[in-house]
């Protein structure tokens, strides 16, 4: 019987950085966690460590509650205007994989720009794969909400069967097929697919095709 550990979570100061995203204080997160039997929980703020010291000391405080280190990241094809931002969830395995992480994070800083009226700080698909693929095996990665690329074309392809639009369903079928396969190459049994709760329409439709893609991929 595994116990469950909860690999995509918000706190009240890394999430609000840029957009109000999260009410959850750290310390009550990790109490609930405890609480309801978790294994432990990943702090994913939104391209941003600044948690870390304090997932450190709180590790001390529960030595047998697992608090991984994390960051939910824009992951672009290249740094534009105009084009949308795609989460993707990565969590540090291990000391190298913590230096990757900021190393990435100092990188989306570094560059970013605005773009309709908010500081972007994405992630490119060529600086992950290079700063991954020289040190591999230190990171694990999912591919986020329903803000994510994967389910994104999930979506977008399900749009497009619907008014018949062949092309559109053949390009987002494609989308998908290329997005597993970079991050399958990326990140091996290292990369899971992940379905988050929710009642909504589009939740309904992402969750089920995911399986399927899961399934497929073997991931």
């Amino acid at each position: 019987m595994y116990k469950r550990f909860s690999p995509h979570n918000h706190t009240d100061k890394g999430s609000n950085l840029r957009i109000l995203d999260s009410i959850n204080k750290i310390e009550s997160l990790v109490e609930y966690g405890v609480k309801i039997g978790l294994a432990g929980l990943a702090i994913t703020d939104h391209e941003c460590l600044s948690q870390s010291i304090q997932v450190c000391k709180l590790q001390d405080k529960y030595p047998d509650f697992k608090i991984a280190i994390g960051n939910e990241i824009y992951l672009v094809d290249n740094r534009e205007k105009g084009i949308a931002f795609p989460h993707f969830i990565l969590i540090a395995k291990d000391a190298i994989g913590h230096r990757q992480l900021k190393e990435l994070s100092s990188i989306a800083w570094m560059n970013s720009y605005y773009d309709r009226g908010l500081e972007r700080v994405p992630t490119t698909k060529a600086d992950l794969k290079r700063i991954v693929k020289m040190n591999p095996g230190h990171l694990i990665a999912t591919t986020a909400c329903i803000g994510g690329e994967l389910s994104r074309n999930i979506l977008a392809m399900e749009d497009a069967r619907k008014v018949g639009d062949k092309n559109e369903e053949v390009k987002s079928y494609n989308n998908i097929v290329n997005f597993m396969q970079y991050c399958i190459d990326l990140f091996g049994e290292d990369f899971y697919v992940e379905i988050a709760p929710g009642a909504s329409k589009e939740q309904i439709i992402a969750n089920n095709k995911l399986v399927q893609i899961a399934s497929v991929f073997k991931v």
